[in-house]
């Protein structure tokens, strides 16, 4: 924008005071152009200046993330706080009645004999997995040795005799009377030969026989069975003693024991979110809300500044001086109220526009190269950025 002096001779008045008849000759208009050549009436190139504001460096709406009734507010307007502080409170008694429960199902869980069961049950599935194994091993080797199987066979001839000689004896004396006392003691002999030359047979065609496919499948089924439930037993008992279980880890118990441990996690983050807490040091800004109102979830209950730091946000920073500026320009920062000059660079540069009388604005935030004393959120100031150093 230009801008149009129009300088008036000092002599010409001079001489029109003394009534002078001559004609005097008209002055020229000059025109101060900032993309000019004349240097000493140009501002400064290579920069560009725009309006600001003093802001605080950090800043927080703080609001509650679920609702309730307000129960307590512990800060004011114009309080320090740290970062850390509780600032409001919800009412909060179902929320404590939910981590109590949680924390006592846990405690449940993970008692001493929860865990001294979970030992024992570990020992119980190793056992399992030793004897699944062995019968796995077992469908590779014979039954018996052949000393064994020797002796069987031999048992089992003189048993097949025993019986012959208990039939012949049985059928010579089959005609008596079914209560004459030595055919009923016949009996009983050959019975007892038929039962021993049965047992001794089944014996001798067990060990002398061949798994088949299902034997080695039921076999190896059931080693496959006790390593899984094995697997799960350690698992759980890991899980109890806090120890690290895979992310592949499996189990009823082990489920169990990690929905109570969410439980227990979901309850005291429900319990958290009744308390507001100050994200950093800092003073309380604005307060929102009175003891005993209800807080909507997403409601700005309190507005935390940190006035240790400030930096300066332009306000008519236009779209065409917007294409100069670059992150880490340096920057001359003048503050009115304190009457002062102070340095400063360019840290952000926002990528959407705002409109201030319908001109196209962009904001650009300009840190203090130094703490500076005296600022107050809201101070006006004006600042010239250096582009292209």
């Amino acid at each position: 924008m230009k801008k149009v002096l129009i300088v008036i001779g000092v002599l010409a008045l001079i001489l029109a005071a003394c009534g002078s008849t001559s004609t005097s000759t008209p002055i020229p208009t000059v025109v101060l152009d900032a993309g000019g050549t004349d240097e000493a009436t140009s501002p400064q190139r290579g920069s560009v200046i725009a309006s600001g504001v003093i802001l605080p460096a950090q800043e927080a709406n703080l609001a509650f993330t679920i609702g309730g009734n307000v129960q307590t507010i512990h800060a004011a307007v114009g309080d320090k706080v740290k970062a850390g502080d509780v600032l409001a409170e919800l009412d909060s008694t179902l929320a404590r009645l939910d981590v109590e429960q949680a924390k006592r199902t846990l405690r449940e869980l993970t008692s001493p004999a929860s865990i001294a069961a979970a030992e024992r049950a570990t020992a119980f599935a190793e056992k399992n997995v030793e004897d699944a194994q062995n019968k796995v091993y077992a469908l590779d080797y014979p039954r018996a040795s052949d000393t064994k199987i020797k002796n069987i066979r031999s048992d089992l001839e003189t048993a097949k005799k025993q019986l012959a000689l208990a039939s012949d004896a049985y059928h010579r004396i089959a005609k008596l009377s079914d209560g004459d006392n030595r055919k009923s003691r016949a009996l009983d002999v050959l019975t007892a030969a038929e039962f021993r030359v049965r047992q001794l047979q089944a014996e001798y065609d067990w060990y002398t026989g061949k798994p088949t496919e299902t034997d080695a499948a039921i076999a190896h089924a059931n080693l496959e069975a006790a390593k899984a439930a094995l697997n799960e037993a350690q698992w759980y008992l890991a899980a109890l003693k806090g120890e690290q279980v895979p992310p592949e880890a499996t189990g009823a118990q082990l489920t169990q024991l990690q929905q109570a441990r969410d439980a227990l996690e979901a309850a005291q983050r429900r319990f958290d979110n009744t308390h507001l807490i100050a994200p950093f040091s800092g003073v309380i800004a604005v307060v929102n809300i009175i003891q005993g109102e209800f807080a909507s979830p997403g409601q700005t209950i309190a507005v935390v500044s940190n006035m240790d730091q400030f930096h300066v946000e332009t306000t008519d920073l236009s779209e065409r001086q917007i294409t100069q500026v670059r992150i880490g320009d340096s920057a001359s920062i003048r503050v009115d109220a304190l009457n002062q000059e102070f340095g400063g660079r360019v840290v952000n540069i926002s990528p959407m526009a705002n409109t201030l009388g319908g001109d196209v604005v962009y904001k650009v935030t300009i840190a203090f190269d130094e703490k500076v004393e005296g600022l107050l959120s809201g101070m006006s100031a004006t600042v010239e950025i250096h582009v292209g150093k």
